[in-house]
């Protein structure tokens, strides 16, 4: 382990977090004041910083000469990455079953589900465009948290305890990395990453984790995107005053 390790985890675990909440406050502020917000610039700044950690991330790993393998870069087709597979595409199962009851649920439901956005509802994707790359950023989320959150982060917490525990303050760390959605969604958060962690302890891979975690995004950007489109225009367009679609 070297100095650039620990510095490193403190920049993806705990200073981008808290720039990110930071941010997101001062966002909610803007669009309480009518100013406008575009949504399509706010994606790609996310998927660059994103790319930005990913790639501070390799270059910290490639300097130490460890194997990628280590990191969790490795495919073995073994009875555990199988059992693993199977839960991961029963979860994704479930995941699409549920985007696909908005398009039959009652109007009382999809309020519901709105309101359980929180203030993250005002900047799901509303358009074509805004969802293509609102897609980017989901996959890239998948990819670049896993390493990080999974791979980077449980190596680096193995060195001074457990594989389990590591994988425990990962989920954990994960969840209060998050706590921009409000406070409410840290145990939901911190229980997804418990099972991103789980994958990953189990296989030995990110593979299962990445593709988890970037069909959970997926997922849940079309499942806000549906909504917003069932609730009507007359919600959207009073939104969309204050936020803009433009890339």
């Amino acid at each position: 382990m070297t100095l650039l390790d620990h510095f490193f985890v403190l920049v993806f675990a705990v200073i981008y977090p808290i720039a990110g909440f930071i941010g997101f406050r001062r966002l909610l502020r803007k669009i309480a004041a009518g100013m406008p917000v575009n949504r399509n610039h706010l994606y790609l700044n996310t998927i660059t910083w994103h790319w930005i950690l990913f790639a501070l991330g390799l270059i910290a790993w490639a300097n130490s000469g460890r194997p990628w393998v280590v990191l969790g870069f490795n495919f073995e087709l073994n009875a555990r990455f199988l059992f693993a597979a199977a839960l991961t595409i029963a979860g994704i199962a479930l995941l699409v079953a549920q985007v696909r009851r908005v398009a039959s649920a009652p109007q009382e439901d999809l309020d519901r589900v709105k309101s359980g956005f929180g203030a993250l509802f005002l900047l799901v994707p509303r358009n074509g465009r805004e969802l293509a790359r609102f897609n980017v950023l989901s996959v890239t989320a998948g990819i670049v948290e896993e390493t990080l959150w999974r791979g980077f982060l449980i190596w680096y917490l193995g060195q001074f305890m457990p594989v389990w525990a590591a994988a425990i303050i990962s989920a954990i760390g994960f969840g209060v990395a998050h706590g921009y959605q409000g406070l409410a969604n840290v145990p939901r958060v911190t229980l997804v990453g418990a099972v991103f962690a789980g994958l990953y302890v189990l296989t030995g891979s990110l593979w299962l984790p990445i593709i988890l975690h970037a069909a959970v995004d997926l997922l849940q950007g079309r499942l806000a995107y549906d909504v917003l489109r069932r609730i009507g225009t007359e919600d959207g367009n009073a939104e969309d005053s204050h936020v803009q679609s433009s890339s």
